[in-house]
């Protein structure tokens, strides 16, 4: 099969596609990988053929407007920001799309391409595979949407998902109906959503079953596969697995150290961040490995217990580490469990603070919503996840993800999909 995933956003919305595209590679498919043009070497790095999608999602998140709303620290905002640069530049952006699935039979598409993959896929008739790196969005009796999470019945619980498909719609409307109009496509008059359900289409979410277990009442085209992970034996020669000499010997030279890291999240308020990393120097004994991702810092504090780095390969580097302080995202949790790290999560928007619900929920750490941080609830938080009972739950989630196959489950339920398909057409 010649395949093509779909996927826009940050480096946490492309490394588990390429697990998954690797994954289909080892059963013989022909894969390729679209992506923002920025994570272009980052791809290839392994291999893989890469197509680029209009845009940089670095820039756009360091642009002094980007920076503006990230020092909000407002969810909505952030989502008003991120549409309107979309907006801004989808004629290019459609283009590169219709560019890229005109070259492949199957696609496989998140959440963030919907509106564009879903509208060209129906003009070419090419079947889409659904994949999401979140916590479900797929109503159920069993518990609430986690925004909503204030109570736990049946009838609500429905609801609050309803509520939550009419809030995506709300987004995405105008700028759906306008390029279904473009490609000569009926204006759609429910939610993108809905529509997209009555087809039916294999709705994969990539998470643990260890920590939302799959809900009873789902259809059975909604699954839940475990965690993509890149195998061992594909991360070797990268580039990325290689960790520097000067960190290295930084390594060697103490005790583990904590991990701090928001990766391609973005620190909006710079100047808070930094007097937290000094009060934790001044005040603790930890050593500190901090990742500056794409955040824009200057005038971080010098001192023997901090490493600075852009960039580090999280599963080289997390066994290393003691404890894992991080923004929330998906992909990054699930390394940090495998690796048995007690995590603090330090949530900024969409599906960050959910996570920070559920680790702490299953004390598996601490969540500290980014407008709440301080210095001193961070240094608490510290404390707090290196204790007996986290520590040994922290053990046992992590063999279970370990065990989980997540990435051959997917590939499995992929395959299976897109074979049914076939036979549909012949």
């Amino acid at each position: 099969m010649n395949i093509g995933i779909f996927t826009y956003g940050t480096r946490g919305d492309v490394q588990p596609y390429i697990a998954l595209a690797l994954g289909l590679i080892d059963k013989g498919h022909q894969v390729t990988l679209a992506a923002p043009e920025n994570f272009k070497e980052f791809v290839e790095g392994f291999g893989l053929a890469f197509h680029p999608l209009y845009g940089n999602a670095e820039e756009m998140m360091n642009s002094p407007e980007g920076q503006s709303v990230l020092q909000t620290e407002n969810t909505i905002k952030l989502m008003k920001y991120f549409f309107k640069v979309l907006h801004e530049i989808r004629t290019p952006l459609r283009k590169t799309y219709l560019e890229g699935i005109s070259k492949v039979d199957f696609i496989i598409a998140n959440s963030a391409t919907l509106p564009i993959v879903n509208a060209i896929a129906e003009k070419q008739n090419k079947k889409v595979a659904l994949t999401y790196f979140m916590p479900p969005v797929v109503p159920t009796n069993e518990f609430p949407l986690s925004d909503f999470d204030f109570l736990n019945f049946s009838w609500y619980n429905k609801l609050t998902y309803k509520l939550a498909h009419a809030f995506y719609w709300k987004f995405v409307k105008e700028e759906t109906n306008e390029f279904r109009q473009e490609l000569g496509l009926s204006v759609l008059k429910e939610n993108l959503i809905s529509y997209i359900g009555k087809q039916k289409p294999l709705d994969l979410y990539c998470i643990s079953t260890s920590l939302i277990p799959q809900p009873k009442d789902w259809e059975d085209y909604h699954k839940i596969t475990g965690f993509l992970t890149v195998p061992v034996e594909k991360r070797e020669n990268h580039f990325l697995d290689k960790i520097p000499n000067e960190l290295n010997n930084w390594l060697s030279q103490g005790d583990k150290p904590i991990y701090i890291g928001f990766g391609s999240n973005g620190v909006g308020n710079v100047g808070k961040l930094i007097n937290i990393l000094s009060d934790i120097l001044t005040q603790t004994a930890e050593r500190i490995l901090f990742c500056t991702g794409w955040s824009s810092l200057d005038n971080l504090p010098v001192h023997k217990n901090l490493f600075v780095i852009k960039y580090v390969n999280h599963e080289a580097i997390l066994p290393k580490c003691k404890v894992g302080i991080f923004h929330g995202g998906a992909g990054t949790l699930a390394t940090m469990l495998r690796n048995n790290l007690p995590v603090i999560i330090i949530s900024f928007y969409t599906d960050q603070p959910t996570w920070g619900k559920i680790i702490e929920r299953r004390k598996l750490g601490v969540h500290i919503p980014i407008k709440k941080l301080k210095a001193e609830n961070l240094i608490s938080a510290i404390i707090k996840v290196q204790t007996a009972e986290i520590k040994n739950n922290i053990i046992t989630i992590g063999r279970q993800i370990r065990n989980e196959n997540g990435l051959e489950n997917a590939v499995n339920e992929i395959e299976k999909y897109f074979d049914d398909m076939l036979g549909k057409t012949r």
